[in-house]
């Protein structure tokens, strides 16, 4: 946009200059009229308030989206005029190729016109084709939890597709979802950012950001601080939102606020996030307008009813029991979605109240009674969550931490090889060439 903004400019300086000269030259033949000088005083003045406009930020982005507009409209700026002027950066010299490093990097169309943006069409590709099943199932499994998160969109007037869309990329609607760096539950919250959003204590078996509701509250208010930041530059709230918010604020201000899609500042990104806030755009797209994309996110029968259990049971045994009533992929994750202080391995006692979907309420009064139907489910149980588990051995390498062998056996944490092997916490010491006892998968 500055490069036409100065090519206006220069052309009504060069127009106004023109005119000038041309009064100065025929003044000795003959006097100018009234007309053309006020044509001259008219250009002068548009170019002072041009620049005066420019020197406002708010002025300044309200003249470039009507200036485009106006361009676009008479058929003075094409798509592939936008891309090039829309964030352009002034780092980029060569326009087929963007250079870091040595490397050549393959020209992308970035643009802050979602539709139009390389990026999101490809992600947007992905959520339409391989990821479609990811995409739904965020949807079904949300109508189930929306009396508890919709509270929290509420109070901060969040838009439901742009969370739903986070949603789906960092859970897939699952409550109970943990990545491997520590984050945890919907929206992936780190302990420490949870702690700072005010996410202390234990909901049952789990910390409180694996609690729907609870999540859903320190994911908004994080959000919207951002939001707040960024003035609802909702690209870099999403950049912050995976990078860090310390690390992308220091990233922001090195490049002086310039557009996320100034290819200078978003190749600086992490990988991660550069692929990240694009696929979360485009889903965010998809929630706002799903019949635009072919997708069909049907409403669904979301009753919750409670019962009460009548003997000692799991959340495994009930989804075997449940089978595949009304809903083709079975009940459990929704059961550990509705019930997210429970454990799934956990033997829940007889007489506590269990919230289930209303339309299970017949199967579950007939086959989840079946004396003989839920003693197979049982064992099936037992089997799977055994409580006596195989170890072995593994010599302790020169640099290994304890966090570090879990993560690489991937069946067990941290805090489990430690009570095994009575490390005490905090520091957790081990030291290269003894053996711990590792839990078998």
């Amino acid at each position: 946009m500055k490069n036409i903004l100065l090519t206006v400019i220069s052309l009504l300086g060069l127009i106004s200059c023109q005119s000038l000269n041309k009064q100065k030259k025929t003044a000795v033949i003959e006097p100018q009229s009234t007309l053309k000088q006020e044509e001259s005083v008219t250009r002068i003045s548009l170019i002072d308030r041009m620049t005066q406009c420019y020197a406002d930020a708010s002025c300044k982005k309200e003249f470039d989206t009507e200036l485009n507009s106006w361009l676009q409209e008479r058929g003075l700026l094409t798509d592939g005029h936008e891309i090039v002027t829309d964030e352009q950066s002034s780092l980029i010299s060569d326009k087929s190729e963007l250079t870091k490093n040595g490397n050549k990097i393959k020209k992308i169309h970035l643009s802050s016109n979602l539709m139009k943006n390389e990026l999101i069409r490809g992600a947007l590709n992905e959520w339409l084709t391989w990821k479609r099943p990811q995409l739904i199932s965020t949807w079904q499994y949300y109508q189930f939890l929306q009396k508890e998160i919709k509270p929290a969109l509420a109070k901060y007037a969040l838009d439901e597709a742009l969370v739903l869309a986070i949603m789906a990329q960092e859970s897939g609607g699952r409550v109970h979802s943990r990545s491997r760096a520590g984050a945890g539950g919907l929206f992936q919250l780190m302990p420490a950012t949870a702690r700072r959003l005010g996410l202390a204590g234990k909901d049952g078996a789990y910390d409180l950001r694996f609690n729907p509701a609870k999540s859903a509250q320190a994911a908004a208010r994080y959000i919207n601080e951002q939001l707040n930041i960024y003035d609802g530059d909702r690209a870099k709230v999403l950049a912050a939102y995976n990078s860090g918010e310390t690390r992308f604020k220091r990233l922001n201000q090195q490049h002086k606020n310039k557009p996320f899609w100034n290819k200078g500042f978003y190749y600086d990104l992490p990988r991660e996030t550069r692929h990240y806030v694009p696929v979360v755009l485009a889903a965010m797209l998809i929630f706002q307008d799903p019949q635009k994309f072919n997708v069909r996110l049907d409403k669904i029968n979301t009753d919750i009813i409670t019962v009460n259990l009548a003997k000692p049971t799991s959340l495994s045994e009930l989804a075997i029991c449940l089978g595949q009533e009304q809903r083709q992929d079975g009940w459990f994750r929704i059961l550990r979605n509705l019930n997210s202080g429970i454990k799934a391995d956990n033997t829940i006692k007889a007489h506590v109240d269990l919230r289930i979907p209303g339309v299970l309420e017949e199967v579950f009064n007939s086959k989840c009674q079946d004396n003989g139907f839920m003693k197979l489910a049982k064992s099936f149980h037992d089997a799977d969550f055994r409580e006596t588990q195989g170890y072995f051995r593994y010599k302790v390498k020169p640099g290994d931490v304890l966090g570090k062998i879990a993560r690489k056996f991937k069946c067990t944490s941290r805090k489990e090889i430690a009570r095994i092997n009575h490390l005490k916490a905090p520091r957790y010491l081990i030291r290269a060439g003894k053996y711990l006892k590792i839990p078998e998968c």
